[in-house]
């Protein structure tokens, strides 16, 4: 084969279109130039990000970012790929939101243990409103008649069965009570520590720590109280009542503020957590897909933090 013939060869095979998702990614990258932020904006990782961009790059057989450390910005073919592309995207969108207003909106129903939904998903409401501006949203925190919800988040040890089941986070235990309480030691001879009860006898969290801090139980206090939920006991710890071991991402917002302090460093894993489940005639429709990528997003950014 001469020279000529192979400067003739088109530069990608014919028929090899790139995808619709890799050009959606593409125009993410080129709004904000940040293959972290644009997997935020989109709810999938960088690496995922990466893997489109090298797979548009490779089908076009031309190199649309430059990388300068850790800057990244848009190459003369790529910029003007993006101007057409943005535009085209903004008319799809449009067109999207045309179509949706002509139907009712839609509603997702989730179904939630009583403190996961009070103390951590009712207070992600905010950025859920960010996210899905015209997906409804309502949550359960038991079965209540003939409901079918799109997914529930479940407190367990292991996977459910015949379902897709994602871990969205693991407890972790802490010890805290209220910063006077603890900055006062007569007060905290005379205090309580806090108990939940499982079935009428109390879960073996304050064991478990003591076990793993070695610390004297003799050095704390000697009387107890016990609570149905462990939403009571946050709620007596905050008011000085006395001393509880509870999960962190529970009480996130009162560690932030100082309303609550954590009173040693050791953080006692598991093994409960909590679980996402979805059913497979669920995971055929994308606002629950959606809603599930935000919620694994949500749980990784408490993580990170």
């Amino acid at each position: 084969m001469t020279e000529g013939v192979l400067n003739n060869l088109p530069r990608t095979a014919p028929g090899i279109a790139p995808t619709l998702t890799s050009l959606k990614v593409f125009v993410a990258v080129g709004q904000c130039l940040s293959f972290t932020q644009a997997g935020a904006s989109l709810g999938v990782t960088q690496s995922a990000v990466s893997r489109q961009i090298r797979q548009l790059e490779d089908t076009l057989d031309i190199a649309l970012f430059r990388r300068a450390g850790n800057n990244v910005f848009l190459t003369e073919a790529g910029a003007l790929l993006h101007e057409r592309l943005a535009g085209a995207f903004d008319v799809m969108d449009d067109a999207v939101r045309d179509v949706r207003a002509t139907v009712p909106r839609q509603k997702l129903r989730v179904l939630a243990p009583p403190t996961f939904a009070a103390r951590w998903l009712s207070r992600r409401m905010k950025e859920y409103q960010h996210r899905f501006p015209d997906l409804d949203l309502s949550v359960y925190t038991s079965s209540e008649g003939d409901v079918r919800f799109d997914c529930a988040i479940r407190f367990g040890i292991d996977p459910r069965e015949r379902h897709t089941s994602t871990r969205l986070m693991i407890e972790q235990h802490i010890a805290v009570c209220a910063p006077a309480l603890w900055a006062d030691p007569e007060q905290l001879r005379r205090s309580c520590l806090l108990y939940v009860l499982d079935h009428a006898r109390p879960l073996p969290t304050w064991d478990n720590w003591f076990a793993a801090t070695l610390h004297d139980r003799e050095t704390l206090p000697q009387t107890a109280m016990e609570f149905a939920t462990l939403d009571m006991v946050i709620n007596a710890a905050v008011s000085g009542a006395g001393l509880a071991v509870v999960d962190r991402n529970m009480i996130l917002s009162e560690l932030d503020s100082g309303t609550l302090v954590q009173i040693d460093p050791v953080v006692v894993p598991g093994p409960i957590g909590y679980w996402l489940d979805i059913s497979g005639e669920r995971l055929s429709r994308s606002r629950v897909v959606h809603f599930a990528r935000w919620l694994q997003q949500m749980a990784a950014t408490d993580l990170d933090g």
